[in-house]
């Protein structure tokens, strides 16, 4: 088992977390009672969370090589030593243990915490979207009346919430342009 790799894996996991909630602390605190934080130290603390993923992502999927591949050098691809783990305590642990430790390594369904913060942001977006976004093409959320006052809203489709992306990325791409 390596240990080693799962130890740094571990640590470069954290990291990341740690940095995304001290970029979430940076938006929210800056939009209260402060003004918002110069863009200058948003793109600098995003740019950090970019490079830590790209980081982990290449630690996932270069691995450093086990002993074994280290002396067979032929002609056989290497393969990567985290695809063939298999998750078992070597020794007997207590069940407190094995679900403070084991349990939440083993876990592959977003946390409730994370899916209500998510479909927190998803709707604080379709509210300011003209489509609703994915709740107006579900029918969750109805979309706007007509500006005529007349007719049927039209039900929005995947296309119209990406085309309406599309114009809010090119939107805010602009003014980054003028900020910069």
């Amino acid at each position: 088992l390596p240990t080693a790799q799962l130890e740094s894996l571990k640590f470069k996991a954290n990291q990341i977390i740690d940095s995304i909630f001290a970029l979430q602390r940076t938006i929210e605190l800056g939009g209260y009672a402060n003004p918002m934080p110069a863009w200058p130290e948003i793109f600098s603390k995003y740019n950090i969370i970019l490079s830590q993923t790209h980081n982990f992502s290449n630690s996932l999927v270069n691995p450093f090589p086990t002993p074994s591949t280290a002396n067979t050098r032929s002609q056989q691809p290497q393969q990567n030593i985290y695809e063939r783990i298999a998750l078992h305590p070597s020794t007997a642990m207590p069940d407190t243990q094995l679900d403070g430790e084991v349990v939440p390594l083993l876990r592959n369904q977003q946390t409730t915490d994370v899916l209500r913060m998510e479909n927190d942001t998803v709707k604080r977006l379709a509210e300011h979207m003209s489509t609703r976004g994915s709740l107006g093409v579900l029918g969750i959320t109805p979309p706007p009346a007509p500006t005529g006052g007349f007719g049927v809203p039209r039900k929005p489709e995947y296309e119209d919430v990406l085309q309406e992306c599309a114009e809010i990325r090119g939107a805010h791409d602009r003014r980054v342009e003028r900020a910069v």
